[in-house]
């Protein structure tokens, strides 16, 4: 995007003239340090978690889903950004596991969308060490042998050995989810060295992945066997507790859950990234249960996607996100990304694929140091990033709504040469959070089949080394400078 060189401080303003009760305007001052630079954001770290029932032919009236295939859902996976699939779920611990074909059709829909893979074997009621080691094998010729596929092959152990509530038979131990880790590690390098086993994929934090990070087994030559330490996170907790439409918009789009956030992510992490490890959040989303209450599919999730994303990638060491989808057959009720789930002749983007997708929209490179001035609280967010070819981009997230609606005026100071800004927008047609549908990013939604005709708005010169614009209440932007 940027034709710029990069250098210096970045001064981007916000500045607040009184206080927010009763306005409805304020002005908004940011400053990011360009002296102080973040880790790269992992090109695959936008990911998405998949059931593996959803994937099989079986449920799918014989047809594949996945496929190396160009369709509208691979279009539209391509275009929000998605670099990493994630194969499991509750359904991967059940019975009738994916066929040799199913994970053939997955292996090449990842290639063709240039992702990442993670695949889980079965780790409770139907553990079957030589039966799952045998079909891993089959997964690691197709991908290696038959064809040349770039990405790794990623097993991940189990899906929640610490969860006893879902169908797949009680919970185990850490004891016993580790000697079964184990087993298959040692399994999966006799097939090939280069083959890398990921877990626990706990419902719970923290004790199964700080116990797996201490184990001295892994410590040494071994941790490069060790693909992912994983975990879930659902940050509103049940979808089933929001007891109402606004106070499960108010939850999504609280100040507070970005010292939530940080807070998780520093019991979970636990130094695991400081000492070699990849630690990635495999399965997330908004709630968990899905929910069908307005709240989990509506414009709130956007915001809440966008920011959720954001905070993650731009102040933690995490290799990586995979946004869960619901089973097959769940559509925009839920709390999916694309819906339907399953085969279908075209898709909709939903409210918390928005998020996702303006998340990945000039995320390619390095955060840099960002502090809010914020003396009247007003719920905005802001992260600013050096662009890999030089450029810079600020994301700023405007998450007032409703009697508490605030339309922020913000003056931006971009650092180094830099002439020109463009901004592009995320909004729903009446800045309605409870909205379902009527979401526009660069003035236009993404098209069933994938398609999309938006994009940045007109350049603007800047004035004096500034750039000025206003961002309505529940609404966001990306400025890019160049």
């Amino acid at each position: 995007m940027s034709r710029a060189c990069y250098g210096g401080l970045i001064a981007v303003a916000i500045l607040l003239a009184a206080p927010l009760f009763g306005q409805s305007s304020a002005s908004i001052s940011i400053n990011l340090d360009s002296t102080q630079l973040r880790r790269a954001i992992p090109n695959d770290f936008l990911g998405l978690s998949l059931e593996m029932s959803s994937i099989e032919a079986g449920n799918n009236n014989g047809a594949a889903w996945l496929s190396g295939n160009a369709t509208a859902y691979s279009a539209m996976v391509q275009k929000i950004g998605v670099g990493n699939i994630r194969i499991g779920g509750n359904s991967s611990e059940r019975q009738p596991y994916a066929s040799a074909q199913d994970g053939a059709n997955v292996d090449a829909f990842v290639n063709l969308i240039g992702a990442d893979l993670i695949w889980t074997v079965p780790v409770k009621l139907f553990y079957d060490q030589s039966t799952s080691v045998s079909y891993v094998s089959g997964l690691y010729n197709d991908q290696h042998v038959a064809h040349s596929y770039s990405y790794p092959t990623n097993i991940e152990v189990g899906n929640e050995p610490d969860n006893s509530e879902d169908v797949s038979g009680s919970s185990i131990s850490q004891s016993t989810w580790q000697s079964r880790y184990d087993g298959f590690s040692s399994a999966f390098r006799q097939i090939n060295s280069g083959i890398l086993s990921t877990g626990p994929s706990t419902a719970g934090c923290c004790t199964f992945s700080t116990d797996f990070i201490n184990d001295a087994t892994y410590q040494g030559s071994l941790k490069s066997t060790i693909g992912d330490v994983t975990t879930h996170y659902y940050p509103a907790g049940n979808a089933a507790s929001f007891g109402s439409v606004g106070a499960g918009d108010a939850k999504l789009l609280a100040a507070s859950l970005d010292s939530q956030y940080q807070s998780f992510y520093n019991s979970f992490n636990d130094n695991a990234s400081n000492n070699g490890y990849k630690v990635r959040i495999e399965e997330t989303n908004s709630a968990f249960g899905g929910s069908n209450n307005g709240v989990t599919n509506s414009y709130a999730a956007t915001l809440w996607a966008l920011d959720y994303f954001c905070y993650m990638a731009y102040n933690t060491n995490l290799s990586g996100m995979n946004l869960h989808t619901g089973p097959i057959g769940s559509n925009a009720g839920s709390y999916n990304a694309i819906s339907p789930v399953g085969v279908a002749s075209s898709y909709t983007l939903e409210p918390p694929g928005y998020g996702l997708w303006a998340f990945h929209y000039g995320s390619q490179g390095q955060p840099v140091s960002t502090t809010v001035s914020n003396p009247s609280n007003a719920n905005v967010s802001a992260y600013g990033l050096l662009e890999t070819n030089g450029g810079e981009t600020v994301h700023v997230i405007n998450k007032t709504f409703g009697s508490g609606a605030v339309n922020v005026t913000a003056t931006i100071t971009p650092g180094g040469s830099f002439t020109h800004a463009q901004v592009i927008v995320l909004k729903q047609a009446n800045n309605d959070v409870t909205a379902l549908s009527g979401i526009t990013f660069g003035g236009a939604p993404m098209n069933s089949d994938g398609t999309w005709t938006g994009g940045y708005g007109s350049p603007a010169t800047l004035t004096n080394g500034t750039y000025t614009f206003t961002l309505p209440a529940a609404q966001a932007a990306i400025v890019h400078f160049y």
